[in-house]
């Protein structure tokens, strides 16, 4: 951070980020929550949950590759920035092309002997074929998120997500089934690759330093394990869910999963803020602390009033827009646990970016690791005791336990590496949250509750301060 930015420019200058973001992710959610509505509709659940298998395989190779090279560039503040970044996009060039050949032999082995779904494999390898071109546009994302260019980076989401919905929406009335949502996959990536490469005009020019490459891949490897263990629980419904409960459980799963994706823009905007907003103070752990919280009540107040919102009017749209092909109610049951466990989630993951800021890598290594397996314990146990479609309810408490120990281990790493974070408000607000999406399945009295927890004092203040602060960042803009 600059010597001469105030607390208050660098509080405007985040929660102007964040208007700009969360607004625009706003957007792209109806969008894209209209686009999947229509499109899960035709294509049925075994469609959607084959897709979904395969794009969450794809999602995590694609982790492997980036290896949080996207956060080294965000984070590192270098005299000779421009050479930063020559190198990282020829080491993830590289370095994907010969991942992206040796997943493709992994998942052919694991869909062959394991798996056994039809589909499975032919539309993994063609997902998969993508990876490095996702990899090197990571490069001028990551320039100009570093930048804080997130009015620009939002509208190029939009446009590949309009996109993605222009091409699949057309071949799944044609009956091209899931074929049509992988079309829709690759139409979505191309745009934002051309889109970031263009935004920042960025030239890739032939650069290596080996000093460089090293100290780059040291702290991005360090950062990138914690998060490849945390991700190793997103394969759990392609190499659990799909051969133990089958295509149609996984597309309701899938598409649970998939309203709470759209809906959590805001829970996103957090995230990407996180990185430079945090390594901004990350030398000045009052100010830190304090956006850590900050960053925590945000978070958990636009997240739920949106999960909230949209459990409310769901069982008036979802009958009507997905059609007889689906059982809103199942999905809803799957959107309730999956949205508590999102909540809590959002308590955390703030935490999480700060100690990578902090360099206690290690630190969420572990935390992450011990998640991902109670994860596939827990799935695995949950499935083979849970027959039918009760499978899909077992699943999800599963992931829900499962995130326990993260919490955990997280929550002490920063109270004794950072100080200590006040939580009073971010779980009163939570609690609320809990409340009232487990109303409509236990009794509207729980709506009481919620309210009487948002409009004590405390919270009140608190959500005028907020409201002020945004207000100020709009002002700034203009």
């Amino acid at each position: 951070m600059a010597h001469g930015e105030s607390s208050g420019s660098l509080r405007t200058s985040v929660v102007k980020g964040g208007v700009y973001l969360t607004l625009r992710r706003g957007v792209s959610a109806v969008l894209s929550l209209l686009g999947a509505l229509f499109l899960t509709r035709i294509v049925g659940p075994e469609n959607y949950g084959l897709f979904n298998a395969a794009l969450a395989v794809y999602t995590y190779v694609q982790s492997l590759g980036l290896m949080g090279t996207n956060v080294y560039l965000i984070r590192e503040q270098r005299e000779d920035e421009t050479a930063i970044f020559h190198l990282a996009f020829w080491w993830l060039l590289v370095f994907g092309t010969v991942l992206t050949g040796l997943c493709c032999a992994l998942v052919a082995l694991m869909g062959y002997l394991w798996v056994r779904t039809e589909g499975f494999i032919p539309v993994s390898l063609l997902m998969l074929a993508c990876v490095p071109l996702s990899l090197i546009a990571a490069v001028p994302q990551s320039l100009a998120e570093k930048q804080l260019y997130y009015r620009a980076v939002a509208t190029i989401e939009i446009a590949s997500q309009t996109l993605y919905y222009a091409m699949a929406l057309p071949l799944a009335w044609r009956g091209y089934g899931v074929w049509s949502l992988v079309a829709g996959f690759w139409v979505n990536q191309l745009t934002l690759t051309v889109g970031y490469f263009m935004l920042m005009r960025y030239r890739p020019r032939w650069y290596f330093n080996r000093h460089g490459l090293e100290h780059m891949l040291r702290y991005s490897f360090s950062q990138a394990l914690a998060g490849w263990v945390y991700k190793l629980r997103d394969l759990a419904p392609s190499f659990l869910l799909l051969p133990l409960a089958g295509k149609e459980v996984t597309g309701y799963f899938a598409l649970a999963r998939r309203f709470l994706t759209i809906l959590s823009f805001a829970y996103e905007t957090a995230g990407r803020l996180a990185v430079p907003t945090f390594s901004r103070v990350q030398n000045d752990a009052p100010r830190l602390l304090r956006a850590l919280t900050e960053a925590m009540q945000l978070q958990i107040l636009m997240v739920g009033i949106v999960f909230v919102g949209f459990q409310l009017v769901a069982p008036l749209i979802l009958p009507k827009i997905l059609g007889d092909k689906w059982d809103f109610q199942y999905i809803l049951t799957a959107f309730t646990i999956l949205g508590i466990t999102t909540m809590l989630a959002s308590l955390f993951s703030i935490q999480g970016w700060a100690l990578f800021v902090k360099s206690y890598n290690w630190l969420v290594f572990r935390a992450n690791a011990s998640g991902a397996a109670s994860m596939f314990i827990f799935a695995y146990l949950a499935l083979s005791l849970s027959p039918g479609q009760s499978s899909l309810v077992a699943f999800c408490l599963a992931e829900l336990v499962s995130f326990l120990p993260v919490f955990w281990i997280q929550h002490h790493g920063v109270r004794k590496h950072i100080g200590r974070v006040e939580y009073r408000l971010s779980v009163i607000w939570l609690i609320a949250v809990v409340c009232a999406l487990l109303a409509p399945w236990l009794g509207w009295w729980l709506y009481l509750i919620a309210a009487a927890l948002l409009g004590q004092p405390a919270s009140l203040r608190q959500m005028r301060e907020i409201v002020n602060l945004t207000l100020r960042s709009r002002n700034a803009g203009k």
